[in-house]
């Protein structure tokens, strides 16, 4: 039987993505996160404490990857590891988070208004889960707000409240 050897060509035209599939990513909604380091100063007692965020493509730009480390004068500690991913079957943006203690945070996005909710659930090391919400309003191009919501009865409270930046890169050290 003769051995066939696809084309550099037909190789090329059959990877390349074309406009109609990037104009079709479902992440397209997300992708103003990506590029540079975002920073939200933590409202702490004693030294100032800081969260810095940064987003990037995959690869194959079939998900999102983001890391999340807290920033004290001394120490930068790695927090929240996690991927934005398009779930084909239910249709909807999900979300797979792991924290530094090993807590695993699954959560479904949807976006409406300018306004991106995710309903997480939070599985603790012992199995036990808890149910959160977190909302994400953009400012412009280069700020957001986040909100963090628990449950507290019938009602969500809020946990956190923080304002990111888009953070200017230092120039290049000679």
């Amino acid at each position: 039987m003769p051995r066939v050897t696809p084309s550099l060509a037909f190789l090329t035209a059959l990877l390349a993505p074309t406009p109609s599939r990037a104009a079709n990513n479902p992440l397209e909604p997300l992708a103003w996160l990506v590029g540079g380091t975002w920073v939200a100063e933590l409202p702490a007692k004693g030294d100032p404490l800081s969260v810095h965020l940064t987003v990037q493509w995959s690869a194959h730009k079939q998900y999102l990857k983001y890391a999340i480390v807290f920033k004290t004068k001394d120490a930068d500690v790695p927090q929240y590891e996690g991927v934005y991913f398009w779930h084909p079957a239910a249709k909807e943006i999900r979300l797979l988070q792991i924290d530094r203690a090993g807590q695993v945070t699954e959560s479904v996005l949807t976006v409406a208004d300018g306004k991106f909710t995710q309903k997480n659930t939070l599985t603790r090391k012992d199995g036990t889960k808890q149910e959160q919400r977190t909302e994400l309003t953009r400012d412009g191009d280069d700020a957001f707000r986040f909100r963090a919501l628990v449950p507290k009865g019938d009602d969500w409270v809020e946990g956190l409240n923080l304002t990111y930046k888009r953070a200017t890169e230092a120039p290049p050290k000679k």
